[in-house]
């Protein structure tokens, strides 16, 4: 099928030599390209304990296999006073060696076998992931089921992880860019979530070896896992090489499939925040509550972002970087919500003066959208660049097998991108105003800025105008954390 779409190419082009070399470049004419979006069936397996299993073999391609374990549990499962046990947990699963091999014996075999092994788990989920030749294969995947089913978990490497996550934790505060993510995580879900959690010095130090065990305990189940491979290997071989290691897993006898991911239980404040951290540019991010991806209006507001902010051609790209220069970038995205309804958030950096011009600007761009229809070209124009880019993200197995896998794990409705493209091209000018009346909703709007503050809150004197006039809603002085506690710093 992947194949299918090369040769597709390769007789494009021939056939455009065929032709001869018209005299205008309008004149050129090509074949159609047909393509199908991948379906998991043709991809997916079973091991005999019920764990699902993506393949995407290439006999005849680069003696390469890859293979990825993904699992459900991440940062949403630490016991409160542990912030930061996931991580540890996603970087010491192969790093702290396991009960057979010691973490430098386990260093030196993927060595041996140029290969390599590395792990790492985020907010709520993580993976394991095996690059080998393909020779080396069986070995390389021992070595990985070792790691994933019976980790050792080092107190050497555990501390050397802790001293450098200090090291990170203590420059929190040492540019905007790292400024903003924590704070508008508070913002936007508020103390008590996981998403706004983030490690401490001292939850950190809290950690040991035995959490991390307990941790890996309660992952043991096959229902949390899912795996997805790709390269030379033929399928049957590797689907017996699996159900000898991973498909032997059987949970404990007590143990239950980790528990959903919370959503979370937070009313948010509208507004524009400013925190000061003196710096000659100030970053700024806002925030819309959104849409899932399951949702009727899905591909309508996919096509409203995409004109607003969602690519180089976009409006406010138009507007705040081409004509103003006020910006290298400014993009918008809207988030698919797969635990829960997601946000339309966007951002910029921008001198400190200039930060209430650019949003000024943005505001006016949103306000566009939703009073002005757009013209049936226009939004033709848009609609052919998102399906004609379409088939670019299903361009490699090793991708293809990835997002199969992932689609999987977070429970998202069987082959849903098969008709994305016809979609899309039903959206009418109609669809997207009406999605730019519901999500552009400016009583919604979570606004955070950090710089130098009173440069941002005077404005910019070429363009008058105060921060606190950009839009109505409270201006607040939002104080920096402590970068080790993470307590609001007076």
């Amino acid at each position: 099928m992947l194949h299918g779409l090369a040769l597709s190419l390769v007789i494009g082009t021939t056939t455009l030599f065929a032709q001869g070399i018209p005299d205008r470049p309008e004149k050129l004419t090509f074949p159609s390209l047909e393509f199908q979006v991948p379906k998991s069936k043709d991809f997916k397996a079973e091991l005999k304990n019920g764990i699902p299993v993506f393949l995407a073999p290439d006999p005849k391609g680069p003696p390469m296999a890859r293979l990825t374990v993904i699992w459900r549990g991440g940062a949403y499962l630490e016991p409160k006073g542990k912030e930061g046990l996931a991580s540890f947990f996603g970087s010491q699963l192969v790093l702290g060696g396991t009960s057979k091999l010691s973490p430098e014996q386990l260093e030196d075999k993927l060595e041996g076998m140029a290969a390599s092994l590395s792990s790492n788990c985020g907010n709520t989920s993580g993976t394991i992931s095996l690059q080998v030749l393909d020779k080396d294969l069986p070995d390389g995947l021992e070595l990985l089921t070792q790691a994933l089913l019976d980790p050792a978990f080092a107190p050497e490497r555990l501390e050397i992880a802790k001293r450098s996550a200090r090291q990170a934790m203590e420059r929190r505060n040492d540019s905007v860019t790292s400024i903003v993510p924590y704070q508008m995580n508070y913002l936007l879900f508020g103390a008590n979530h996981f998403a706004a959690n983030e490690r401490t010095a001292a939850s950190q130090e809290a950690v040991t070896p035995g959490d991390l065990k307990a941790f890996h305990a309660k992952l043991l189940h096959p229902s949390n896992f899912v795996i997805h491979a790709s390269g030379n290997f033929e399928r049957k071989a590797l689907l017996e090489l699996l159900n000898k290691g991973l498909g032997s897993m059987k949970a404990a006898k007590d143990l239950k499939p980790v528990e959903k991911v919370p959503a979370p239980n937070f009313t948010r404040q509208p507004g524009i925040y400013v925190s000061n951290k003196v710096a000659p540019q100030s970053m700024v991010q806002w925030a819309f509550p959104g849409i899932r991806r399951t949702d009727a209006d899905w591909h309508a507001g996919a096509v409203m972002n995409h004109i607003l902010g969602g690519s180089f051609t976009s409006r406010l790209m138009k507007k705040i970087r081409s004509d103003e220069g006020l910006t290298y970038g400014v993009r918008t995205a809207l988030g698919e919500g797969a635990h829960w309804r997601g946000d339309l958030t966007g951002g910029l950096q921008t001198q400190n003066r200039t930060v209430a011009y650019a949003l000024r600007l943005a505001l006016t761009e949103m306000q566009r959208l939703k009073e002005q229809p757009l013209t049936e070209a226009e939004l033709t124009v848009v609609k052919n660049g998102l399906i004609e880019a379409f088939p670019a993200q299903w361009s490699g197995k090793q991708a293809i097998m990835a997002r199969m896998a992932e689609e999987q794990l977070l429970g998202w409705p069987k082959d849903w991108w098969v008709d994305y493209r016809q979609k899309v091209q039903a959206v009418t000018p109609a669809d997207v105003q009406r999605l730019a009346k519901k999500l552009l909703d400016f009583d919604k709007l979570v606004v955070f800025a950090a710089g130098t503050a009173a440069e941002i809150e005077a404005g910019d004197p070429d363009h008058p105008g105060a921060l606190k006039d950009v839009c109505p809603l409270p201006l607040v002085r939002l104080p920096l954390r402590d970068p080790l506690t993470l307590q609001p710093q007076k």
